[in-house]
């Protein structure tokens, strides 16, 4: 049953903070000013439509119709809907937190899309017999989280049987940064407990954690040794991105079969 503006409203409130601004029926988004904690909460969808999921398309044709997707680490569920709406044939988005499962099934029932799928599951768990296999895997903001980040890409690997786009927090050191970004670096983060909470992101944190920023050219080097054929860092060349891109601290890398 369509839900009322009112009732679509109400739920957002009750359900907010969310990390991505979501378009939903009478008008209704998911970006709440008044109850948002980060700028990033209204570009985050908006940022990588513009960059990386263009290039995306090309590699299909201009559409994801009639492929499979995998969101990993799909938080609230912005790009799974977006690889809805460029034809995807289904789409599963996973993730380890109820609350953004939550959200994400909120927004999957406000929409009416019966082929998209939200699930409870790890990276660690990601393989062919629990999932199946996929055309297409978004790779968003998960990599420089991974305690164990090749373990983790390669499970991620083996489920792709075409392209995988990847972005991702980088290590980007105010001196000697151009030597370092040339270099297959990676650099360690432990993250205690409380520390990095908000409350849109980073709410699978339990305790203290262990994570790896890598250069430009480690995940370029990483995603070679997975497989992929064809690995390219997507230069920030489009306007109005998030302010990192241009800075290098955040980065875009599509790898094709």
């Amino acid at each position: 049953m369509e839900m009322t503006e009112q009732e679509l409203r109400e739920r957002v409130r009750e359900l907010a903070p969310f990390h991505h601004a979501v378009e939903l029926p009478h008008g209704v988004n998911t970006h709440v000013p008044d109850m948002a904690h980060r700028g990033v909460e209204r570009t985050r969808v908006n940022t990588l439509m513009h960059h990386g999921w263009p290039q995306l398309l090309a590699a299909y044709g201009g559409s994801l119709k009639g492929l499979r997707v995998l969101d990993v680490a799909c938080n609230c569920g912005g790009f799974s809907v977006e690889a809805i709406k460029a034809g995807a044939d289904y789409v599963l988005g996973i993730d380890i937190v109820d609350r953004y499962l939550d959200q994400a099934e909120f927004i999957r029932e406000a929409l009416d899309y019966d082929n998209l799928e939200f699930r409870n599951i790890d990276v660690a768990d990601l393989a062919p017999d629990t999932v199946g296999m996929f055309d297409v895997v978004l790779c968003f903001g998960i990599l420089y989280h991974l305690e164990d980040p090749v373990r983790g890409m390669k499970a991620m690997s083996n489920i792709t049987k075409r392209a995988m786009l990847v972005d991702s927090n980088l290590m980007r050191p105010k001196y000697g940064s151009r030597f370092i970004r040339n270099r297959s670096l990676w650099k360690m983060d432990v993250v205690g407990v409380g520390e990095v909470i908000s409350e849109s992101t980073n709410l699978w944190r339990q305790g203290s954690s262990c994570q790896f920023a890598p250069t430009e050219r480690a995940v370029l080097d990483l995603l070679g040794f997975l497989g992929f054929a064809k690995v390219e860092f997507l230069p920030p060349v489009e306007k109005d991105l998030e302010s990192r891109y241009y800075r290098r601290e955040r980065g875009t890398f599509l790898a094709v079969r």
